[in-house]
């Protein structure tokens, strides 16, 4: 609602000034469509002026373009004069071009209208097969230790950190065996997508026993990661949900008892309307808001403030999804600023493409930013450690590996065994780790939990490894047996063109 009521605000102010200086409100209405149109289109113009610069340059010598924002606004304006100039000076009957323009604007409406409707139409009925209850415990424990469950976003397995980026966190891993974590070293993500991920582990269970078998889009998992089955069971123990913002639509649950987060003046919605516009490199630039430092700021808050959870009477669910090392890759190996802000683009088909995008890039951000995580996170583990009244449970764990060779809509080009490798290690004060075993999967990580401290007797699913395109999150293909083979060990594999997310 907000962008929506800002340009009408503008709009309607826009219009009232031409109006005031023309005495004319048919051509002042035609001069305000223009100049809106125009601001929203600036960014498009702005890729279509340097990818045509660039096919032009073959004619003499070939090179890529980055036309400046101030040449585009130049260009715009030459563009707009002689029509503007027409409106108030030309048209006869002004009336008539803005009955036009009205159907046209009807038809704009319509058209992503129509797809909305289409897209639900296709949706099954009752997306979610089932809202389970919590689950039943046979008493009331007699310890409610705080329980965290910290998710890095994308940390790849030890073995593929060190063969794909050069990083060995052995010496991380060993340390947190010393303080008592059990460390699964050969461990796999059950899906290679977050929302996929994360709420299949929340609710303990496959998506197919979850979710409604047409289903196509995964905005239905959202209410499946904010009122998981982890929650609904310890809500009755008197359990406190605590969460942080994370930028990530799907694991925003802002329906927490505690939602935590720095200030930050927009969100994805509103940042992707900003960079449409002319001042979308204004924020680039960190002149009004700075789209890097939000992230880098969500990312230290988490880190800065998880251990403060430790001062609460009440028992806490603490679920803070920490969206990094995965891109933007905002911080070095101490913990400096080295957000891309003025990378130089290029040309990926029609697509301008942030040089931070290119592989050699990824994987020199990748590693700077995981080697800044591991040092805070560790930190971060050991604050809690020492400040907790009672020993707390830990579950430090990553949805899916590493994205270098992932391409999003093709199964026979990703290296499976890099995107669903991942880190996967746990901390329980009583030590029983039953049921823990190296090649465990995140879908049995909550049931070995509730089984070895809160009294349960949960069966422990068997493991399976799940692949699926963004264009059809779930249409599964299992690739338990072809990772258990090791088939593609040693085979060479092309990454993508460019990274989602990271498209300038």
């Amino acid at each position: 609602m907000l962008p929506i009521g800002l340009a009408l605000t503008v709009t309607l102010a826009a219009w009232l000034a031409l109006w005031g200086l023309s005495r004319d409100r048919q051509r002042a209405a035609l001069a305000t469509s223009l100049l809106v149109a125009l601001f929203f289109a600036f960014n498009q113009c702005r890729d279509a002026l340097s990818i045509s610069m660039g096919l032009l340059s073959q004619l003499w010598v070939r090179r890529e373009y980055d036309v400046p924002p101030l040449t585009v606004l130049i260009v715009l304006a030459l563009g707009a004069a002689p029509v503007l100039f027409l409106i108030f000076r030309r048209i006869k009957e002004p009336g008539r071009w803005s009955r036009v323009l009205n159907r046209f604007a009807l038809i704009l409406v319509l058209l992503p209208a129509s797809r909305i409707a289409m897209a639900r139409w296709r949706e099954p009925e009752a997306p979610i097969l089932q809202h389970r209850d919590g689950l039943p415990f046979p008493t009331r424990p007699a310890r409610r230790p705080d329980i965290y469950y910290i998710v890095l976003d994308a940390y790849a397995r030890s073995d593929v950190m060190k063969d794909l980026f050069d990083f060995d966190n052995e010496a991380f891993l060993q340390r947190l065996e010393k303080k008592g974590f059990y460390v699964a070293r050969q461990s796999r993500s059950n899906y290679c997508q977050t929302p996929l991920s994360l709420s299949s582990t929340l609710n303990c269970d496959y998506l197919d026993a979850l979710v409604a078998p047409d289903l196509h889009d995964t905005t239905a998992l959202f209410d499946l990661i904010s009122e998981n089955l982890v929650i609904r069971s310890l809500r009755p123990l008197g359990y406190k949900f605590v969460s942080y913002s994370t930028g990530f639509d799907p694991t925003e649950c802002s329906n927490a008892d505690l939602y935590l987060g720095p200030r930050h003046p927009a969100d994805n919605f509103q940042a992707m309307l900003v960079r449409m516009t002319p001042l979308g490199y204004l924020t680039a630039q960190g002149v009004f808001w700075d789209h890097y430092v939000a992230v880098r700021n969500r990312v230290l808050f988490v880190l800065d403030h998880l251990p403060e959870i430790t001062r609460d009477t009440a028992p806490t669910f603490a679920f803070a999804h920490i969206v990094s090392p995965h891109h933007p890759f905002v911080f070095g190996e101490n913990g400096e600023d080295i957000s891309p802000r003025g990378s130089t683009p290029h040309v990926v088909g029609t697509r301008q493409v942030l040089d931070f995008s290119r592989p050699e890039k990824y994987r020199e951000g990748y590693r700077k930013q995981a080697i800044f995580l591991t040092k805070r996170v560790e930190q971060t583990i050991d604050q809690i450690l020492a400040q907790s009244p009672e020993p707390p449970i830990i579950i430090l764990q990553s949805d899916h590996g590493s994205g270098l060779r992932h391409h999003l809509d093709d199964l026979e080009k990703t290296d499976l065994r890099e995107r669903l490798s991942i880190l996967n290690c746990y901390y329980f004060p009583n030590r029983n780790y039953e049921g823990l075993t190296q090649t465990i999967t995140p879908v049995n990580s909550f049931r070995v939990l509730f089984n070895n401290n809160l009294g349960t007797k949960l069966p422990t699913l068997e493991n399976r490894n799940l692949f699926s395109t963004y264009g059809d999150p779930f249409k599964f293909i299992d690739v338990t047996g072809r990772l258990d083979s090791d088939r593609d060990r040693g085979r060479e594999y092309t990454p993508p063109e460019f990274y989602s997310g990271m498209v300038h």
